[in-house]
């Protein structure tokens, strides 16, 4: 969403010139952006960001209850995987530099590549580091609202598997998976329409030209 840009030059004082050189060392965000982007955060809980960062306490953390009052985050289907991923504990809880890689990593200046790594682990549900037959029944079952029989879900999961699954282990890897993804949102897709529609759908949040409107 966009958020207000009245009292920037106010919140400036909140966050010290150092530790904003090192916000924008860390993201692809500018200046702006990130003043921006603490407006944001400190809305999800006026109090006690403001009381933290006047302490220059920046490691103030925000519950993943109130993280997910985000908009871009509030009804997502995987909003709480993508808060467990940029939580540096996993708890889903986020500190304001949690809060700005998440945002960062969802910006248009984010490359393909870092997206993709991103939503992998997003979609890893089980965190070995490969998604498998479970991972991607519980992606398509999420995507769909658990609406589907479960006859048809394995059906979409056999067809991701014979296009995607390179070696045939009944698995992908992070590789695959960039290549997949890769592939389904080229202009050019080699990837049937069937498979093709449900990875276009999985990742709206992570590897489609998405904007996040924090500049005013």
């Amino acid at each position: 969403r966009r958020v207000r840009s009245s009292g920037i030059n106010a919140e400036y004082g909140l966050i010290s010139e150092k530790q904003l050189e090192i916000y924008q060392l860390e993201t692809f965000f500018t200046r702006k952006e990130i003043l921006n982007i603490y407006q944001s955060f400190e809305d999800l809980n006026s109090d006690k960001v403001r009381e933290a960062f006047m302490a220059g306490n920046y490691q103030v953390k925000m519950d993943y209850s109130e993280v997910i009052q985000l908009s871009e985050l509030k009804y997502s289907p995987f909003k709480d995987r993508i808060c467990r991923v940029f939580s540096e504990d996993q708890s889903g809880d986020m500190t304001f530099s949690d809060f700005l890689d998440m945002l960062s990593v969802m910006s248009m200046q984010a490359p393909k590549d870092l997206k993709a790594a991103y939503a992998f682990k997003i979609y890893d549900f089980n965190d070995d580091d490969e998604i498998d037959r479970t991972d991607l029944e519980e992606l398509v079952n999420r995507v769909t609202g658990f609406r589907m029989k479960t006859e048809d879900v394995d059906g979409i999961v056999d067809e991701i598997l014979k296009e995607c699954d390179m070696d045939e282990n009944g698995t992908l890897t992070a590789a695959e998976f960039e290549d997949i993804l890769h592939k389904s949102l080229s202009s050019q897709p080699t990837l049937t329409l069937k498979c093709r529609s449900c990875l276009y759908v999985w990742a709206p949040t992570f590897c489609h030209h998405h904007s996040v409107h924090f500049v005013s």
